[in-house]
C-alpha cells in the first residue's frame, strides 16, 4: 500500500461504481492508525465503524537513557544512590571540602568560624502560586527531594530538612503565644542544608545533572522570585533526644549571664556619653579618658 492510500471498511457489501455510493464512510487509514469519518452524501445509510487501531507511540527514555542524551558526561541514577548518605561510587573527579575535613586536612576558616564548625543554607520557601499545600509539599517530599538529596550528599551536604509550614499546623501556635513571641510566619516551607564549605554548594550547582534536571524543577513548585536564601554558621546543642554537651556548673553559667549584661549596659552609657559629649563640642575630652 503506498503511504498515504487509504483503504475504506465497513461492515456493508458496496455494489455499484463512484463514490457517491457511500453514505457516511467511514475511512480508516491503516499506515497512521488514524480514523477519519468522511461525508460523501446525504444519503441514509449507515456504515458500522470499524475497531479503531491503537496509536503506536514511541516509549518513554528511561532515566539512563534521559541522562546520557546530555551533551557532557553525567553520572547515571546508580551513581548517585543513597549510601550511607556520601554516595562515592560515581566517577567523578570532584574531592568535596568535607571529605577533605573528615579526612583532618586544614581547610580555611571564615572570620568567626570555629574550627569544624558547618555552616547552613536555609531557604524560606514560598509555594509556586496556584498549587495548594498539599500539592507543594507532596511534590517536594516524593519528587523533588528524590531527585536531588544523593546528588546534594555526594558534594559534600550533611544533613538536608524540610519544615512545611501549613496551614494546619501554624494553627497550633495558638496554644503557645506569649507577649514575647506573637508574630506568626507566613512562610510555605524552611529548607536547611548543613555543609563544610561553600566551595561543596558551589560544585554541585555546576554539576551538569543538577544544571539540566535540579534547576529547571524548581520552578514547578516554588515561587522563585518571593522565596528567600541565607547562610549562617551551625550551631548544634541537643541531637536524637541528647544533650551533646551538658554544662558543667550551671552557676558559672549565670554568672556569665550578669557579666555580659553589665558590660552591655556600660557600652551603651559610653556610647549615650559619647553622643552627648559630640552634640555639645567636647568629643576630644570623652575619648582621651
Amino acid at each position: 500500500m503506498a503511504p498515504h492510500q487509504v483503504e475504506l471498511e465497513s461492515s456493508f457489501d458496496f455494489s455499484g461504481n463512484g463514490d457517491n455510493q457511500l453514505a457516511d464512510g467511514i475511512a480508516t487509514d491503516k499506515q497512521n492508525g488514524l480514523q477519519t469519518l468522511e461525508d460523501q452524501t446525504n444519503g441514509h445509510t449507515k456504515l458500522t465503524a470499524p475497531a479503531q487501531q491503537p496509536l503506536e507511540l514511541a516509549p518513554a527514555p528511561s532515566v539512563d537513557e534521559a541522562l546520557s542524551s546530555h551533551p557532557t558526561p553525567v553520572p547515571t541514577k546508580n551513581q548517585y544512590r543513597d549510601g550511607n548518605g556520601l554516595s562515592r561510587n560515581g566517577n567523578t573527579d570532584y574531592d568535596c571540602v568535607a571529605d577533605k575535613a573528615r579526612r583532618g586536612e586544614d581547610i580555611e576558616l571564615l572570620k568567626g568560624q570555629k574550627p569544624g564548625q558547618k555552616f547552613v543554607l536555609t531557604i524560606m520557601g514560598y509555594r509556586k502560586e496556584g498549587l495548594s499545600e498539599e500539592e507543594y509539599r507532596e511534590y517536594m517530599v516524593e519528587v523533588h527531594s528524590p531527585m536531588v538529596r544523593c546528588l546534594m550528599a555526594r558534594y559534600g551536604t550533611e544533613r538536608w530538612t524540610m519544615i512545611h509550614n501549613t496551614s494546619t499546623t501554624r494553627a497550633l501556635m495558638t496554644k503557645i503565644f506569649d507577649p514575647q513571641f506573637a508574630n506568626v510566619s507566613q512562610l510555605d516551607c524552611f529548607i536547611q542544608a548543613v555543609f563544610t564549605s561553600i566551595e561543596d554548594i558551589m560544585a554541585m550547582k555546576a554539576d551538569p545533572y543538577f544544571k539540566k534536571y535540579i534547576t529547571p524543577d524548581h520552578e514547578n513548585f516554588a515561587d522563585t522570585r518571593g522565596s528567600q536564601m541565607t547562610i549562617g554558621y551551625f550551631e548544634e546543642f541537643i541531637a536524637d533526644g541528647q544533650v551533646l554537651e551538658e554544662p558543667a556548673d550551671l552557676d558559672a553559667v549565670f554568672e556569665k549571664q550578669a557579666s555580659v549584661l553589665r558590660a552591655r549596659e556600660e557600652k551603651r552609657k559610653l556610647e549615650r556619653e559619647v553622643g552627648r559629649q559630640v552634640a555639645e563640642g567636647r568629643l576630644d575630652g570623652v575619648l582621651a579618658k
